[in-house]
């Protein structure tokens, strides 16, 4: 192996790679690109999900491919996880309507395999707690940063779906947000006297609304 190297396996496969690249990296330079779906290359679709272990006995778990850099003894595997279909999103989530989208909502026995899996360092099962309350704003911006690269689901043995649900909250709550009036704007009137007339007329009363600084009555 040459100094600067470092070796590792992909589904069993010795691969020999630069120290300091990352698992995707490595495999798309050692012909194996095929081996693992990728998409964004930097952290954002979730495409590259793998699940690491050493063979010294170190702590492995999941990660993403584009992330997480080589490391001498690792030992990677792929780690596709199954697309389950979107539910309908309701205007403004409440406890029932998520209950009646996601019955596995209460399902959840705080083991913390979904935080742990959690390659964005989201609180995934404190978010989880927190819909069971109800506290939606907070649950939102729990999973701002969420890939839904399904980790958290892929790792729950009571099959609770988080990022599924967090993905549902957030759409809830916008659908909300589009069914409010909008408030009148108070420059409509300024724009409905500005934007009246042809070229010639436009440009006359943007003149006299610079001086001015208003518009007729």
């Amino acid at each position: 192996m040459q100094s600067g190297t470092v070796r590792f396996k992909f589904s069993g496969e010795p691969i020999e790679a630069r120290a300091g690249e990352t698992l995707l990296g490595a495999l798309w330079a050692a012909g194996r690109a095929e081996g693992l779906q990728a998409g964004c290359d930097g952290g954002v679709c979730g495409a590259c999900t793998v699940t690491v272990r050493f063979d010294d006995g170190r702590p492995g778990g999941t990660d993403l491919a584009c992330m997480r850099l080589v490391e001498a003894g690792m030992e990677v595997f792929p780690c596709p996880v199954e697309p389950v279909a979107a539910k309908a999103p309701a205007c403004g989530p409440s406890p029932e309507s998520l209950r009646a989208a996601y019955p596995t909502l209460d399902r959840c026995t705080q083991c913390r395999s979904c935080t742990t899996a959690c390659p964005m360092d989201i609180p995934v099962m404190d978010s989880v707690l927190r819909m069971q309350r109800g506290e939606w704003q907070a649950v939102a911006e729990d999973f701002t940063t969420c890939i839904h690269c399904g980790l958290c689901r892929l790792v729950c043995e009571d099959k609770v779906q988080p990022h599924n649900m967090g993905l549902w909250v957030r759409r809830s709550m916008a659908l909300a947000e589009e069914t409010v009036p909008a408030a009148p704007d108070p420059g409509a009137g300024e724009w409905a006297w500005l934007l009246d007339g042809d070229r010639e007329e436009r440009l006359r009363r943007a003149t006299e609304f610079r001086r001015d600084g208003k518009v007729p009555a």
